[in-house]
C-alpha cells in the first residue's frame, strides 16, 4: 500500500510539472508549395504519370502534413533523431516516442501557394503508467490559418512509453455487420518510399530509416510514418469514394513495418451514411493496425 502511496504522490508532482507546458506555444509560417507535393505524388505514381502535374488548385486531404518541417539546429537532436525533448515536450527520460493518431477538423479549402501559420500547443498530458509500465500521452493541438482564418485544425496523439514495453495485445480483422464494404486495396511499404517520405517533410525520426536504432527500441524492422499511413488511406478515400470531409479520426494500434504486406478497407456506416471507416490490417495475420473514421458534408 505504502509503495502505491508513493507511485501516486510521484505521478501527482510529475502531473503537476507538467503544467507549464501546457502554456508553450510553437508559430511556424510556411507556404502551401507545389513543389513539395509533386514530390509526394510521384511516391506512388508510375513513370508515366509524372508527365501529368498536379492540376487541382486544392490541397488534397491529409496533404498539410508534407509542410511546416520541425527544422531545428544538428546540436538540438535528441538520441531518437527528433529534437532534444525538455523545451516543448517534457523530456519523458528512457522513454521511445509513437505516433498515436490524430483528429483533423477541415474548416476550410485550402489552396496550393497559400501562405499559412500553424500554431502548435500542448493541449494535454495524461499518465496513464500501470505497475512497470510507463506510458504518457501528449495531446497537441495545432491551429493552420490562412489570411487570419482557420482553414484546418488537428489534435494530435502521441505516445511516450518505457523503451522495452513490447504490447501482446493483437486485435484480428472480424466480420462487421455495421458498415458496408465500398472499397479494398493490397499495398506495402519499401525502404526507398520511406526515405523519401521522412526526406520531403523533414522528418528524422531514427525509426524510419536507421534499421539498427529501429532494433534497440524492439522492432523487428523499420516502422512506415503514421501520417503516412494516413494520408494514404485519405488518398484513397479522395480518389475512390470522392466526398467532401469535415472530420477524419485514426489511430495507431500496432506499427506497420516496411515491406510489410497490408490490406486497405473503406466501409459505409449502415445507419450513419456520413460515417465512413478505414481498417488497415496485416495480409497475412489479419492483425488490425490502424482505424480511422471520415465524417463527409
Amino acid at each position: 500500500m505504502e509503495n502505491i502511496q508513493k507511485k501516486l504522490k510521484k505521478n501527482l508532482i510529475n502531473m503537476q510539472n507538467f503544467s507549464n507546458y501546457l502554456k508553450k506555444k510553437i508559430i511556424i509560417k510556411d507556404i502551401f508549395n507545389i513543389k513539395e507535393a509533386e514530390m509526394y505524388k510521384n511516391l506512388f505514381d508510375t513513370y508515366i504519370s509524372k508527365s501529368k502535374p498536379i492540376k487541382n488548385k486544392i490541397l488534397p486531404y491529409g496533404w498539410h502534413w508534407l509542410y511546416f518541417s520541425d527544422n531545428f539546429p544538428v546540436n538540438e537532436i535528441g538520441s531518437d533523431g527528433h529534437k532534444k525533448r525538455g523545451d516543448f515536450i517534457p523530456s519523458f527520460k528512457g522513454c521511445k516516442r509513437m505516433f498515436a493518431g490524430s483528429e483533423i477538423k477541415f474548416k476550410k479549402e485550402i489552396l496550393f501557394n497559400d501562405k499559412a501559420t500553424k500554431v502548435s500547443q500542448i493541449k494535454k498530458i495524461e499518465n496513464k503508467s500501470k505497475e512497470n509500465k510507463i506510458m504518457y500521452f501528449v495531446i497537441i493541438n495545432h491551429i493552420y490559418k490562412v489570411m487570419s482564418k482557420v482553414v484546418l485544425e488537428e489534435n494530435q496523439s502521441l505516445v511516450f512509453i518505457n523503451q522495452d514495453f513490447k504490447s501482446k495485445k493483437k486485435i484480428l480483422l472480424a466480420k462487421d455487420k455495421e458498415n458496408l464494404l465500398l472499397y479494398k486495396k493490397n499495398f506495402s511499404f519499401n525502404n526507398i518510399m520511406l526515405f523519401k517520405y521522412s526526406a520531403i517533410t523533414y522528418n528524422s525520426h531514427r525509426i524510419h530509416y536507421d534499421l539498427n536504432y529501429a532494433r534497440e527500441e524492439g522492432y523487428t524492422d523499420l516502422l512506415v510514418h503514421g501520417p503516412l499511413l494516413a494520408t494514404f488511406s485519405l488518398d484513397e478515400f479522395r480518389k475512390n469514394i470522392r466526398y467532401k470531409l469535415t472530420t477524419f479520426k485514426f489511430n495507431m494500434l500496432k506499427p506497420v513495418l516496411v515491406n510489410e504486406k497490408i490490406n486497405l478497407k473503406i466501409s459505409q456506416n449502415i445507419k450513419n451514411k456520413k460515417e465512413f471507416k478505414a481498417i488497415i490490417s496485416c495480409l497475412k495475420s489479419k492483425e488490425i493496425k490502424f482505424v480511422a473514421t471520415y465524417l463527409i458534408r
